[in-house]
């Protein structure tokens, strides 16, 4: 399993001058989304924890994150994030998954209710409209919020505008489970954004 916070750093280890973003999701839109930061500058790294078919539900995200440590590693200084929505798996096995990553150093959940498009959503609007109430009618209007439809690029650049909106929408930010419409997202992109700096749209 990844290093606890607990373990203490082996002495002559090279310094990195980067900082490390694990991303352990459900889906391949979440993959292919966060994939676009890695590119940005030499400062943070994004890593996406390969998905084996039929492994996606919750409780199989620290198994993935276990073979993907073995073969590559993360260190207690990289952010491990699990993304996940609520509209598929149990609560009790994102309960679970919540206990096992507070024991853990810089492993946090970013869980989107009901589904990853509501964080897309906010990419474009500060409030989401009551009828899309399910995670079908929220896939299904990502084609109608942009002329074109979803890019995951244009998307990626509006992460700013995304956080923002988010941020507001979560009236209890010290629960880690969102209410309806609401996405935890913004405290990954957050932290992101902390690494990638003000002007990391200029890819400087």
């Amino acid at each position: 399993m990844p290093r606890s916070k607990n373990r203490e750093y082996k002495k002559g280890k090279p310094h990195r001058d980067f900082r490390k973003f694990v991303i352990v999701a459900e889906g391949q839109r979440e993959d292919d989304y966060f994939s676009f930061f890695g590119a940005i500058n030499q400062r943070v790294v994004v890593e996406i924890v390969p998905r084996e078919e039929g492994k996606s539900a919750a409780k199989y995200l620290t198994e993935r994150l276990a073979k993907y440590d073995e073969e590559y590693g993360v260190e207690p200084e990289d952010f491990v994030w699990f993304v996940l929505d609520v509209d598929r798996w149990p609560r009790k096995e994102i309960d679970d998954l919540h206990k096992h990553s507070e024991q853990e150093a810089n492993w946090s959940l970013a869980i989107s209710n009901p589904s990853f498009e509501v964080w897309l959503h906010y990419h474009i609007l500060d409030v989401i409209p009551v009828e899309l109430d399910s995670a079908r009618k929220l896939k299904r209007n990502l084609a109608n919020l942009v002329v074109g439809g979803y890019n995951k690029d244009d998307f990626a650049m509006l992460i700013g505008t995304a956080t923002i909106n988010a941020s507001n929408a979560d009236l209890h930010k010290d629960h880690y489970f969102p209410e309806k419409f609401v996405s935890k997202l913004y405290q990954l992109s957050e932290k992101l954004l902390t690494f990638l700096g003000k002007h990391w749209q200029t890819k400087e």
